[in-house]
């Protein structure tokens, strides 16, 4: 298994930020390219099990389903569901929201594991390091904005 994380320090607070991010059918809002976000069935959005599909401004679509969510701690964990066409396989991520107390601020901290399918591994490695990485970018503006 490969594993890959990202951080970012978002000015806003963790409460405010972690509410923003344990809707499961949210990314649509504070991801840029992602074009709609929409959970399968009857599940709600912060319910074990609830499976979103994810629908890019480029026309392709990934499904993940929610796997675990502790307001407590302020995370949840997802696991991206076949098929898929990316380079990647296995796929398991986590994103928190930890508090940063200099300035009220909030760290978001994103890893994922995986097992590599095809390409050179520190290439997939690097992209999938350079998604996280644009996605909590895109977070940072959305929780200015808001």
């Amino acid at each position: 298994m490969t594993e890959v994380y990202a951080s970012g320090v978002i000015d806003a607070d963790a409460d405010t930020v972690w509410a923003g991010l344990r809707d499961f059918s949210g990314p649509a809002r504070w991801v840029c390219n992602i074009a709609s976000s929409d959970i399968e069935g009857e599940h709600a959005v912060d319910q074990v099990g609830a499976v979103r599909r994810l629908v890019f401004e480029s026309g392709n679509e990934l499904r993940e389903r929610l796997i675990a969510l502790s307001d407590h701690e302020r995370y949840f964990r997802y696991a991206l569901l076949p098929p898929t066409s990316l380079p990647i396989h296995d796929y398991n991520g986590k994103v928190q929201v930890l508090p940063v107390t200099d300035g009220n601020r909030a760290l978001v901290y994103w890893c994922g594991n995986f097992t590599i399918r095809e390409g050179n591994p520190e290439e997939v490695k690097a992209w999938v390091q350079g998604i996280y990485q644009r996605d909590i970018d895109d977070m940072r503006a959305y929780f200015a904005r808001s």
